[in-house]
C-alpha cells in the first residue's frame, strides 16, 4: 500500500477483517477469562501468583500465534511487537489481573464466561481482558490488510494494575517506554484527566480491659480489595447475658445469634472506589450502627465511634475534613478494608483528589486529622493527577479516531480511576466504556456488550494507525 493510499485509508477492509475474525477473538478472550487472575501468592517466575503467570503465558501465546514477536519480562509483564519501518514505538498498555469476585454474588460463575443476549459475562470482560484482545486484534487487522506502519506497535500486558502497578515499574527498569500510546482501561471518547490518588490507613491500638458487659467485640471485617466499595461488612461479638441493640431495624443489616457469639452483618452494593457514589458502602452502614451500641473493649468502642464520625459522609470527605473540588473534578474518598481485633484496628481508605491539587497537600491534612482524632496515619501513598491540556497531540489523535468511527461528538472526560496511563509519558486512557453505557467494572455480573467490543476494536485500529503512521 502506497503512502498516498495509506493517507486515504477508509478502513472498510480493516473493519471487514475484524468482523470475520470475531470467532477467533471470542475464542482467545474466553480462554483468558476462564483464568482467575486475582493477585496470588508469589512464587518463582510468578511474582503475582500462578494464575497470573498462566494468563501471561496464554496472552503471549495468543500474540505469538498471530505472528508477533513476544517476550516475558520475568513474570511481571510481557509484550508483543508489531514491527514498523522504524524502531520507535507506540504502546498499548493493558492488564491481565482482576479484582476479586465472589461467586455467590454472580448469576453465573465469575470465571465461567457465558454469552447471553449479545453480552459476554465474566470478571475481566471490561477490565481489562476484553480491551486487551480488542486492541491486539486491531493491530493485527492493520497488518493483515497490508497497512505499513512507520512505528513499531508494542502491546504490553501487565499483571499488577489492580494492586499497585509494580509490574510496570519493573518493566521500566528493563526497557524504555514507548514514545506515546494509550491504555484501553477507561472511557470513550477519551480520558484526558485522571484524579490524583491517595491510599492510606487509619490505625489505632488499645489495651484490653476486663469490664463486664453483655457484648465484647471479637472482630470487625470488611472489604476484598482496596479499590472496591465493600458490599459486605461484619462484626462478631461474644455474648454474656442479655443485651439490647439500638436501631436494629436498619435496612440491609442482619443480626444472628450463634451460641455465645453474635454476628452483625451489613449488606450494600459494590462499586469502583473511583465512583463510590455508585455503590452503597456496607462498612459505613455497619459503623454507624455499631457506634450507637454499648460494648467492650472500650478502646474498640472509641475507635469504631471515631471512624463512624469521620465517615458519616460516605463519598466526598466532608465529615473526614478533606472535601475539595476544582473546576474539573471533585474529591471522593471510600473506606474499604477494615480489620478490627480485640486490641487493634486498621482501616484502609481510597481517595481520589482533584486534578489541580498535589498529593502532599492531602497527606499533611490527613496527618493533622488523624492526630486530632487519636489515630495513626499509616502507609500513605500518593499518586499525582494526570491532565492533558488543549492541543495535546495524543489527545487530538485519539479523539479523532473515536469520532471518525462513531460520529459521536461527546467531549473528553476526567475520571477518578487511576490507570496505566499515569505510568508512562504521553499516554491516556481510551475506552472501553462508551458514553451512556453502564459502567460494570468491579461489579458482580461484569459484562461486555459484543457489539461494543467490536466497535472498540475498530476504534483502536484507527488510533493505532494514526499514532504509528507518522
Amino acid at each position: 500500500m502506497s503512502e498516498q493510499e495509506q493517507a486515504n485509508i477508509d478502513f472498510v477492509e480493516v473493519d471487514r477483517w475484524l468482523d470475520e475474525a470475531y470467532p477467533q477473538m471470542e475464542r482467545d478472550l474466553l480462554q483468558l477469562l476462564a483464568i482467575p487472575t486475582v493477585l496470588g501468592e508469589a512464587a518463582e517466575g510468578a511474582p503475582f501468583g500462578q494464575a497470573l503467570a498462566q494468563a501471561l503465558d496464554c496472552s503471549l501465546q495468543i500474540a505469538a500465534d498471530l505472528g508477533l514477536k513476544t517476550q516475558n519480562v520475568d513474570g511481571y509483564a510481557g509484550f508483543a511487537d508489531l514491527p514498523g519501518q522504524t524502531k520507535e514505538q507506540i504502546g498499548v498498555l493493558t492488564h491481565l489481573d482482576v479484582v476479586p469476585a465472589s461467586a455467590e454474588d454472580w448469576q453465573t460463575g465469575p470465571f465461567e464466561p457465558v454469552i447471553v443476549d449479545g453480552k459476554l459475562y465474566a470478571r475481566g470482560t471490561m477490565d481489562d481482558k476484553g480491551p486487551m484482545i480488542a486492541s491486539l486484534y486491531a493491530g493485527i487487522a492493520l497488518a493483515r490488510c497490508g497497512v505499513s506502519l512507520n512505528k513499531t506497535v508494542r502491546f504490553l500486558f501487565g499483571c499488577n494494575e489492580e494492586s499497585g502497578m509494580s509490574c510496570i515499574r519493573y518493566f521500566l527498569q528493563k526497557h524504555e517506554p514507548p514514545s506515546c500510546g494509550f491504555s484501553p482501561d477507561g472511557n470513550f471518547p477519551l480520558v484526558v484527566g485522571e484524579k490524583g490518588l491517595g491510599r492510606f490507613s487509619l490505625c489505632h491500638s488499645w489495651q484490653p480491659d476486663q469490664g463486664i458487659a453483655p457484648l465484647r467485640l471479637q472482630s470487625i471485617h470488611s472489604g476484598t480489595a482496596g479499590n472496591i466499595v465493600p458490599d459486605r461488612a461484619e462484626a462478631v461479638f461474644a455474648v454474656e447475658g442479655e443485651f439490647y441493640f439500638d436501631g436494629a431495624d436498619v435496612s440491609g443489616l442482619h443480626i444472628a445469634r450463634e451460641g455465645n457469639n453474635l454476628r452483625v452483618s451489613a449488606v450494600g452494593k459494590a462499586a469502583h472506589a473511583s465512583t463510590p457514589e455508585e455503590g452503597e458502602n456496607a462498612l459505613v452502614k455497619l459503623l454507624q450502627f455499631l457506634a450507637r451500641q454499648e460494648f467492650y473493649p472500650r478502646g474498640a468502642k472509641k475507635y469504631v465511634g471515631t471512624l463512624a464520625k469521620l465517615f458519616a459522609d460516605t463519598c466526598y470527605g466532608e465529615t473526614l475534613g478533606v472535601a475539595d473540588a476544582d473546576e474539573y473534578s471533585k474529591l471522593t474518598v471510600a473506606p474499604t478494608i477494615l480489620d478490627v481485633k480485640e486490641n487493634q484496628g486498621s482501616l484502609f481508605c481510597d481517595m481520589r483528589f482533584p486534578i489541580t491539587r498535589k498529593a502532599a497537600f492531602f497527606q499533611e491534612k490527613l496527618e493533622v486529622i488523624a492526630k486530632d482524632n487519636g489515630l495513626d496515619l499509616i502507609d500513605w501513598k500518593g499518586t499525582e493527577p494526570l491532565f492533558a491540556g488543549e492541543g495535546s497531540f495524543i489527545a487530538d489523535t485519539l479523539l479523532k479516531a473515536y469520532r471518525d468511527h462513531t460520529g459521536d461528538m461527546s467531549e473528553p472526560l476526567i475520571i477518578g480511576g487511576g490507570t496505566y496511563a499515569k505510568t508512562m509519558p504521553n499516554f491516556l486512557a481510551y475506552g472501553p466504556v462508551f458514553p451512556g453505557a453502564p459502567n460494570v467494572v468491579h461489579q458482580a455480573d461484569e459484562f461486555m456488550d459484543i457489539k461494543e467490543f467490536m466497535d472498540s476494536a475498530k476504534i483502536y485500529a484507527r488510533a493505532i494507525y494514526a499514532l504509528a503512521k507518522s
